[in-house]
């Protein structure tokens, strides 16, 4: 029997080598593919750098908690796997106004933010000359990667555990069950234990909406990860990529809005604030514009976010099925379905949130439901 996974960004993709390493016989079915680029495909548009949140709830704790089990697992990857693009660097955080949940009694002490590597608060004197406004900055270990190289490396990592994959557009979840089907030569009993649906945004799910970023690619560097939480509610990040990758400068945050336009107001008010934020990044590059950039693309990215964060749950899919007697009639079905989507800009860092992987042990030829 096979488990099929539904589209092939960072979870559908991590998903199904952990269930392959488990044993199992997986299919993977999506419209895009690594090496593709589309709007819609989020993956390989992300900035993909870690950063920690501040548990204050038990949602928030969850999602913690499977950032620390993908933490471990990139760190197995950058070391057995240079290729992979992975790396560690130090990352820098910036609070203009920080809320009482990020003061330094609670960073340390209550929420977990300070359960980092390398975790410190900056002293003033650390601090970017010229943001008077800052009022906070903490430093701690973090990781990046290029996520276009890193995808492919997925991508590499599931076809040798046997992973199949099948470019397919689904209309609907139930459609993966016929669409594996036909793979198999239409044979009505092809069976499939499970269904992981990694789609995005779901199907039809009125909790799920897309949130438009736009974010400009440079061959200038920057040696360390830097965010800036402005007073506004806006955050500035410089995100290294690489082998080769450049700079990832972002960005906005704009939920619902389904523009794919490039707004040249805001690439001029992102390169500026970044240009203080990393002197480093407009001394370093060749080719540099009036700005001191070097810019390779501005682009728009979708993120997949949900209302409720992310949906991780087991659920029964029930479907109509033709008979198979003569053909005239339909039948009722159903198969397990766990649902592995909307997890917005988390995806990177949630995405070895199933277990697994080299650095768990897991048994061979376990179910999955």
């Amino acid at each position: 029997m096979s488990d099929a996974t539904i589209l092939a960004g960072v979870l559908g993709l991590s998903s199904a080598i952990q269930l392959a390493r488990e044993g199992h016989t997986v299919t993977v079915i999506a419209r895009d593919l690594p090496g593709d680029f589309d709007i819609e495909y989020a993956s390989p548009w992300a900035g993909s750098h870690f950063r920690p949140i501040s548990a204050n709830n038990a949602s928030e704790r969850f999602e913690q908690e499977l950032m620390h089990e993908t933490y471990d697992e990139l760190k197995v990857t950058a070391e057995r796997h240079p290729d992979s693009s992975v790396r560690f660097v130090r990352a820098v955080e910036y609070f203009d106004s920080p809320s009482p949940a990020y003061s330094d009694e609670t960073l340390v002490k209550q929420n977990g933010y300070a359960d980092w590597p390398d975790f410190r608060i900056l002293d003033p004197s650390e601090l970017p000359a010229g943001h008077d406004a800052i009022q906070l900055g903490v430093t701690y270990t973090g990781w990046v990667l290029n996520s276009p190289v890193y995808l492919a490396w997925l991508h590499r990592q599931a076809q040798g555990l046997g992973v199949r994959f099948i470019r397919a557009r689904l209309a609907a979840l139930e459609e993966a069950v016929f669409i594996h089907r036909e793979s198999e030569g239409n044979h009505p009993r092809a069976n499939i234990r499970a269904v992981i649906n990694a789609s995005g945004r779901g199907f039809q799910d009125p909790d799920s909406f897309p949130s438009r970023g736009q974010f400009i690619l440079v061959s200038n560097p920057c040696s360390e990860t830097i965010s800036h939480h402005w007073a506004d509610g806006s955050t500035t990040v410089i995100i290294p990529r690489p082998l080769g990758g450049g700079t990832v400068i972002g960005g906005t945050k704009e939920p619902n809005n389904w523009s794919h336009s490039i707004s040249n107001a805001a690439t001029e008010t992102i390169l500026t604030r970044a240009a203080k934020l990393c002197e480093q990044l407009v001394s370093g590059a060749s080719n540099q514009d009036a700005s001191g950039f070097d810019i390779k693309q501005v682009y728009i990215g979708r993120r997949p976010m949900r209302k409720g964060g992310l949906r991780l749950e087991e659920q029964t899919l029930e479907f109509q099925d033709t008979a198979e007697e003569d053909g005239l009639k339909t039948v009722s079905r159903s198969i397990p379905v766990v649902h592995c989507y909307g997890a917005g800009a988390s995806g990177f860092k949630i995405s070895w949130e199933l277990g697994g992987g080299e650095t768990s042990g897991a048994s061979r030829g376990d179910d999955i439901v």
